[in-house]
């Protein structure tokens, strides 16, 4: 699963790597504990063609959902699942973006007593998480736009941490993920596979990281050398 993870660009950086223009995002520093509910950049498509970056919150608010606090357990989307599940179908089929990440935090061990760890690209500035994302309208009126990041298998070295990990891709496959005319969910699904390992690295952090309050680049540090 992804529970946290972290965005350090800027939004000149974000613009530049995704071929995109910032579109109603409001100032925000890097952050180094992204966590559930956070408004966050995410990556889009609008039917000119133009990748857009906006901000949504974390925490996928279905059409059917009645009350905010449903996005707490809708912040991943199983890739296996996607396409049949009732709470992610219809943004499967017509709402793709893609999530932007410096990288992500996992842990290892037992309850209670859990290593955190912090995985990061080896050969690109910064992940494209596949995500799927709707604007929720609340039974007041008030529009909510939130997204879920989509997880599938861990690759091998990711195995060492965890069995899931967040479905990243390749740029020369975002134009087909953001595509908003693109409906062929079998080929779509196709693109959710575990990442190259060579493509990751990772290595242990302080536990400072458990507790969403904190969030400093302190957060990034190695941890007894490694």
């Amino acid at each position: 699963m992804c529970g946290r993870y972290t965005l350090t660009k800027n939004e000149g950086d974000l613009e530049s790597w995704f071929d995109a223009v910032m579109e109603e995002v409001e100032e925000y520093g890097p952050n180094y504990n992204v966590a559930p509910t956070h408004n966050m950049p995410v990556v889009g498509q609008n039917r000119e063609g133009q990748r857009t970056i906006r901000q949504f919150r974390w925490g996928l608010l279905p059409f059917w959902a009645k009350e905010k606090k449903v996005g707490y357990s809708m912040i991943n989307a199983r890739a296996e699942s996607v396409n049949t599940k009732k709470s992610f179908k219809r943004s499967f089929e017509r709402y793709r973006c893609l999530v932007p990440a410096s990288g992500f935090y996992e842990w290892k061990g037992k309850k209670g007593n859990k290593t955190p760890y912090y995985i990061h690209p080896t050969h690109e500035p910064m992940f494209a998480f596949a995500g799927i994302y709707n604007v929720w309208e609340s039974p007041e009126g008030e529009k909510i736009p939130t997204y879920s990041i989509i997880t599938t298998d861990a690759n091998e070295k990711m195995s060492n941490l965890h069995d899931r990990m967040p479905a990243m891709l390749l740029k020369e496959e975002w134009d087909e993920w953001l595509d908003p005319e693109n409906h062929n969910t079998k080929a779509l699904k196709d693109l959710l596979n575990p990442f190259p390992d060579d493509a990751i690295d990772y290595y242990q952090v302080d536990k400072a990281v458990n507790n969403v309050r904190n969030n400093s680049e302190e957060l990034l540090e190695k941890v007894n050398g490694e």
